[in-house]
Parts: C-alpha cells; structure tokens; sequence
C-alpha cells in the first residue's frame, strides 16, 4: 500500500518551511507554560503538605479544553478551501484528469487539510504526560480523549470537504462550514431545550438522543465519565440524568460513545457525497442525458 498521492503532495507543500514548524512550537510552548504554571502554583503553596490528585485533574480538564477550542475553530479554515480553493486556481481539472479515484483525492485533502491539526495534538501528548505527577490520571482517560480528538477534527474536516465541493467560493464554504458546526454545538442544545420545556415542563429524566450529533455534549460527558462529576455544564446539558451512575433512567450508550458512532458516520455519508460530486465520469453521464434530452425536444419542434 503507498501513501496518497494528493496527501503526499500537500504534505510536501504544507510542511516545507518554518511555518508549520513554528505554529507546533508555539502551540506546544503555550500548553508548557499552562502546565509549568500550574505545577509551581501547587508546589509552592505553603498551605500545602502533599500532592492533590484534584490538581491533576484541574490541569488535565485545562489541557483538554484548550485543544478542543482549538480542534474547533482552526480545522473548518484548513478544510474549507481544500476543494474550492483547486477551482478558484482552476487546477482542480488537472486533478480529476490523473488515475486517482474521486474518493482517493478527497480524502487525500481530508488528511492533508487535518493533519496540522492532528500533529499539534500529537505533539502535545508529553504535555499532558506531566500530569502523571499528580496522580488521578490515567493512560485510559488521555487515549480516550485524544481518540475522541481525532474524530471529531476528521468529522469538522468532512463538512468542510462537503462544502468546498459543493460550493465555488472559498468564503461561502468557510460560512457555512463555521455555520454547521455552530448549530451541532449550540442549534441542538436550543432545539433540545425548547423541546423539553414545551413537551415536558422541565419533567425530563432521560438523556435526549438529539444531543449525541452535539460535539460539546460528547466532549463534556467524557470528561464526566471519566472523573465521575456531573454538574456545571453537563447539568445545563441535560447530561446529569443520564450520567449518573446511580441514575434510574434508561440510556443504551454513552453521550460520547453516541456521539463518535454519529461522527463516523456523518464523516462517510459527507465524503461519498464528496467524491460522487467531483466525479468526473458522473457529471459526463448526466451531461450527455442533459443534452440527448435537448436533442429529443429540438427534433420534435
């Protein structure tokens, strides 16, 4: 098996030079002045004697937020011109005319467009391995929540593939990608609310299946399972009734679990999407039936 030859062209492209090297510098250079100062913070407390886990898991939770931030905000603008910026160069012809299959060449620039992304966030695992200092966190908590990272960068990276096919315009893809994201993150925690408050007074014990496309409900009832709180955000979630481990109400998954199942498969619908829309062969197909069709009507008038 060789390595894609659109994603080993972009990332020939996209690591040459100092500019990828120094955003990964400075990226892991801030998480190391969050981490140092939280580390000398404890160990020049004088009212403290000993190590508390609750620190490790303070810091981990810190750690663990800046990235998603990240994950958020930064892969819709590398994946949203992946396509639509071909077009604009007119050099998205010279692509469809090689041997490559359209699915190979999207997600050729899936993983090429995402893999700045997933770099800093595997850059950034010695980081969160200063947190074993303290104790109270696992290899198992920072495997799941770098897992749960990567799909949801490859998730973000489809809809912004979605919309850089369908779509000429680079600014009007990087819309509506931002505008997806905003509405699973923040859309479907309204419409869930208003749902309950219409539906049931507030009289709601059970986790609503809605909010497993939320990213934020995911990322939020990992971190709870993990360390067992269900208050703060999960409660203005809904996640509370559902997470608790001491909870009467029915769940068959975890919000998380449900929300990586919904993930993977949002990701392969928006891909064949995708490559059916470049598909050169398609467009040919319906073109020639187009202008058969046109024919038929000219001959009979």
């Amino acid at each position: 098996m060789g390595i894609n030859p659109v994603l080993l062209k972009e990332l020939k492209v996209r690591m040459r030079g100092w500019r990828a090297a120094g955003i990964i510098a400075l990226y892991l250079l801030v998480l190391t002045a969050v981490a140092v100062f939280i580390i000398y913070t404890v160990f020049t407390d004088p009212y403290t004697s000993s190590i508390d886990p609750q620190v490790s898991i303070g810091a981990y939770t810190g750690l663990a937020i800046i990235q998603f931030i990240l994950i958020m905000f930064i892969v819709p603008a590398l994946t949203a011109g992946a396509i639509s910026g071909e077009r604009e160069k007119q050099t998205l012809d010279l692509v469809l005319c090689t041997k490559l299959r359209p699915i190979s060449i999207i997600t050729g620039k899936l993983f090429a467009s995402t893999s700045q992304t997933l770099l800093l966030i595997i850059a950034s695992f010695p980081i969160f391995s200063m947190v074993f200092l303290f104790g109270g966190i696992s290899i198992k908590e920072i495997t799941q929540l770098f897992g749960f990272y990567m799909v949801t960068a490859v998730t973000i990276g489809s809809i912004g593939i979605f919309f850089s096919t369908h779509l000429k315009r680079t600014t009007a893809s990087t819309v509506l990608t931002y505008g997806t994201l905003a509405f699973l993150a923040f859309g479907t925690i309204f419409i869930g609310v208003f749902y309950i408050r219409i539906f049931y007074q507030w009289d709601y014990e059970k986790f609503l299946p809605l909010l497993y496309s939320n990213p934020l409900a995911g990322f939020s009832s990992l971190l709870a399972e993990q360390f067992g709180y269900y208050g703060g955000i999960n409660s203005f979630l809904g996640l509370s009734a559902g997470l608790g481990r001491n909870s009467n109400a029915v769940k068959a998954i975890s919000p998380w679990l449900g929300n990586i199942i919904f993930d993977a498969v949002l990701s392969a619908v928006l891909l064949a999407l995708s490559a059916a829309r470049i598909n050169p062969v398609r467009k040919g197909i319906f073109g020639f039936l187009r202008s058969g069709r046109r024919r038929k009507k000219a001959s009979g008038n």
